[in-house]
């Protein structure tokens, strides 16, 4: 496929460069959004089971770092969307490394936030 003459817009280049950190926002905000409501739903008892929190956090951290790990190994796919004004290489693989140094950072971070899950009392902090 051939590169067009005509670039993309900038919106469209810091979506694809903040890929990674609006997906880890989303599964932040999706953690906490269940873990919450889960927890003041069901009532907070000492008979909670802690699966019925941990285990959709834990599928849900699975599915979101298996899409970031396959959008880290694939960002050369739509990269060439980046807008290069100047048309030099060395500005089209800054750009390529630091949307993939935020894929990385975002990995580690829905990692971090997933394991979470695994460690810590889930409503403990509503008692």
């Amino acid at each position: 496929m051939e590169r067009s003459t005509k670039d993309p817009p900038v919106a469209v280049a810091i979506l694809i460069l903040l890929f990674g950190p609006i997906l880890w926002a989303g599964h932040l905000f999706l953690v906490y959004a269940f873990q919450s409501a889960t927890c003041a739903i069901t009532g907070v008892t000492a008979t909670m089971s802690r699966a019925a929190v941990a285990a959709p956090v834990i599928l849900l951290t699975l599915a979101v770092a298996a899409f970031l790990a396959l959008a880290l190994w694939r960002f050369r796919s739509f990269a060439w969307l980046l807008p290069d004004e100047t048309h030099n290489f060395r500005n089209q693989r800054f750009s390529t490394q630091v949307g993939r140094l935020l894929i990385l950072l975002s990995l580690v971070g829905v990692v971090w936030t997933g394991a979470a899950a695994l460690f810590l009392d889930p409503c403990g902090q509503i008692r």
